[in-house]
């Protein structure tokens, strides 16, 4: 016996892109084979075996197993006891970050309930209830999506790495215009808010990034106006206004020493290769 749902209502930052589970007979094997997003399944009964990385591993009900992308494996059930798992698929920018903060990784990719999976495998059984309800539950299977996330970083958080004084300071600079890229904000704001000096701030991106701070937040803001210039027809003033430029004639100039193009030329050059 087989169930999957596929969820059609993608998007590039989360997206539960499949959930289901499966009965398997004796001796079912799958693979060697890739998968095109992350995967956590969970061994609801049975046993069986999952290989990936180079490693064997031997699985029983309470266990669960994670794939990555593109990662080579195979997993087959016991010939006696054969498993009955069930398995969520997830992508998006925003899942891998998160799961930077986990230890659950391809080299790390079992664990079990005995050791903190219990609110995991509530979590897979309400995405296989709510995926009956309708094909336009997203949001609610996204919500969950979340919820396993967080329950990762915390039973199975990752290992915490020595961080010098000057990536904290680079690492908060890097949210605060990610997060305030489209206020007034100034250089000079973000020194201040650090409580260092602005040619200190300049110091650690030339250093990290080889690029001036001011130069990232425009970078910052000039690829979010693009995608408001591709995605809307707003003018060119509120655009500029959005992304954090006060005057639209300072943002036209910005955006053409980076585009070579005015933002009005690069909406139509980008509409004219749609038709």
């Amino acid at each position: 016996m087989r169930y999957f749902f596929n969820n059609h209502n993608d998007n590039g930052y989360m997206f539960l892109y499949t959930v289901g589970y499966e009965e398997t007979q004796p001796g079912h094997a799958y693979g060697p084979t890739t998968r095109s997003g992350y995967m956590l399944h969970y061994v609801h009964s049975g046993s069986g075996t999952f290989r990936s990385g180079g490693k064997r591993y031997e699985l029983k009900k309470g266990d669960f197993f994670f794939i990555e992308p593109q990662e080579i494996v195979s997993y087959q059930a016991d010939d006696r006891h054969p498993w009955t798992y069930y398995w969520i698929g997830f992508k998006g920018s925003l899942v891998t970050e998160y799961l930077m903060r986990t230890a659950i990784s391809k080299d790390n990719p079992v664990f079990s309930t005995k050791n903190g999976g219990d609110l995991i495998k509530e979590k897979i059984s309400e995405m296989i209830e709510i995926s009956f309800i309708s094909e336009d539950n997203d949001l609610l299977l996204n919500a969950r999506l979340m919820e396993i996330l967080f329950y990762l970083s915390q039973a199975f958080p990752a290992a915490a790495t020595a961080q010098s004084s000057s990536n904290r300071l680079f690492t908060q600079a890097l949210q605060i215009m990610r997060n305030n890229y489209d206020s007034a904000i100034q250089i000079g704001d973000i020194a201040d808010s650090l409580a260092i000096d602005r040619t200190y701030l300049h110091r650690i991106f030339k250093q990290e990034m080889n690029v001036s701070p001011k130069e990232y937040l425009t970078g910052i803001r000039i690829s979010h106006a693009k995608e408001l210039l591709l995605q809307t027809d707003w003018p060119v003033k509120v655009i500029a206004q959005s992304v954090g430029f006060d005057d639209p004639q300072r943002f036209s100039h910005a955006f053409k020493q980076r585009e070579q193009l005015t933002p009005n030329q690069y909406r139509r050059n980008k509409q004219q290769e749609k038709v």
